[in-house]
């Protein structure tokens, strides 16, 4: 495991501070894994739930972030923090991807923090606490999990490729769904696969479990250490039309690369 040296403008210190916050903090979720009370948990929709955990753990990573690196901002999924585009230098975080997995007891769930600058993410640190496992990456120097550095698939056709994706849009009650695609490319892959944690789900892709993961409606804090995590391992990413924009259209592709743009000829038609 790295271990941070006392220079806080090292990129070693760096990504080793951020790999020992994420840790502290999945261990704090971990601690109340299957414990939960029907008062920790409370709706911000009819179906997109969130817990007292989300926002402690939230509350964690933004004091302990900040007494490391006080000249960087923050930017979580629970709280509110201007607009991130305003934000030079920021992390974005996701306390608990995968809440509800969390509430049922399903272990697969994780913290996700990434360190945008300027625009561009150059530091990811995804931890599933479950498993105890942590995967990062940084701009330019790879894509690792638990130390190890880990590379996409070989898979070149989609019908040998398992994929994974998710339903965000169908708890945002949009008009325009995941379901149609769904149907349609379930019959031109191997298999799916639902974690229920996009963070996960992206990771698995960088280390090669997942040929190519798809989900609509994503926001910053869901993608933000994976994108780069899966990039740094070899991986492609892009909107479901093909192009860069998937922060702003809200879909996303991220894939081994080899088989990305035979599934973005099924998806074109549906976005």
């Amino acid at each position: 495991m790295l271990r941070p040296s006392p220079n806080p403008n090292h990129g070693r210190y760096m990504i080793a501070t951020l790999i020992d916050i994420a840790r502290r903090a999945g261990k704090k979720a971990h601690a109340h894994f299957g414990k939960l009370t029907a008062g920790d948990v409370d709706r911000k929709s009819s179906v997109d739930m969130v817990t007292r955990i989300d926002r402690e753990v939230e509350e964690f990573l933004r004091a302990e972030l900040g007494r490391a690196f006080p000249d960087v901002a923050f930017y979580g999924e629970e709280g509110s923090y201007g607009n991130l585009a305003d934000l030079d230098r920021v992390f974005v975080v996701d306390p608990l991807d995968g809440t509800t997995s969390y509430i049922h007891g399903h272990p697969f769930y994780s913290v996700s923090v990434g360190l945008r600058e300027g625009g561009r993410t150059t530091a990811g640190v995804v931890y599933l606490p479950y498993f105890d496992q942590v995967y990062w990456a940084e701009r330019g120097k790879g894509a690792f999990h638990d130390g190890k550095a880990i590379h996409v698939s070989p898979t070149d056709r989609l019908i040998d490729s398992l994929a994974a994706t998710g339903f965000a849009c169908v708890r945002a009650r949009l008009e325009h769904t995941n379901l149609p695609l769904f149907a349609e490319v379930m019959p031109r892959i191997r298999g799916i696969r639902r974690c229920g944690s996009a963070a996960i789900d992206l990771c698995y892709v960088a280390q090669g479990i997942y040929d190519l993961y798809w989900e609509f409606q994503l926001q910053p804090w869901d993608f933000e250490a994976g994108v780069l995590i899966v990039e740094e391992a070899g991986g492609r990413v892009t909107d479901l039309a093909g192009g860069p924009g998937y922060a702003a259209r809200r879909h996303l592709l991220a894939s081994n690369a080899r088989v990305h743009d035979e599934f973005l000829a099924i998806a074109r038609g549906h976005i």
